[in-house]
């Protein structure tokens, strides 16, 4: 019940805040409905780059999303969008320390389009109380909005059922897109 309850709070409230909407000329715009307590900002460099920082001490976790409005159409298919994450995956995970031996996909639930993503492990940080700043987990995804939209995710949290990164995916799944 204590969940039924939860989960009404966190959708009356994303109800009633005030989207934030991307203006993405002649593509359209991008609202986008906060969960939670979150700066955001946004900084316009060729693409958008959205980031996300809490404004509540002790949530451990930041965002950042970058909208690319206009480009070529490289991922037409789920499974093309697919393919490119684990080929980037598998050389984050050569190059790097994770946990992980191979980036297992995850999909995102956008309102329009598809995508998927990936969680990534820092095992100096695997077993530790959360500290502040330092993050066990990165997420990397890419929606596919439509033919002109495309869109970066990477969520630093603590871990994918943490408040935070709940939050964070929600609000970026939640995204609705409007033709112009």
């Amino acid at each position: 019940m204590r969940a039924i309850l939860a989960a009404f709070l966190l959708a009356s409230g994303a109800a009633l805040a005030p989207a934030e909407t991307f203006d993405l000329g002649k593509y359209g715009k991008l609202d986008l409905y906060p969960v939670g307590e979150w700066k955001i900002q946004v900084e316009d460099v060729g693409d958008l780059k959205v980031t996300f920082t809490p404004k509540v001490a002790g949530v451990n976790a930041v965002a950042q999303m970058t909208i690319a409005a206009g480009g070529a159409d490289d991922f037409p298919t789920r499974d093309k969008l697919q393919a490119q994450l684990i080929t980037v995956g598998e050389r984050m995970i050569a190059a790097g320390q994770f946990v992980e031996s191979e980036p297992k996909l995850k999909t995102f639930y956008p309102k329009q389009g598809f995508g998927a993503y990936y969680l990534l492990t820092d095992p100096r940080l695997v077993g530790k109380d959360p500290v502040p700043g330092d993050f066990k987990t990165v997420m990397f995804g890419l929606i596919r909005a439509n033919e002109k939209i495309m869109i970066r995710v990477q969520i630093m949290s603590d871990g994918e059922t943490t408040e935070g990164f709940q939050q964070l995916a929600g609000m970026i799944e939640g995204m609705e897109l409007t033709a112009k």
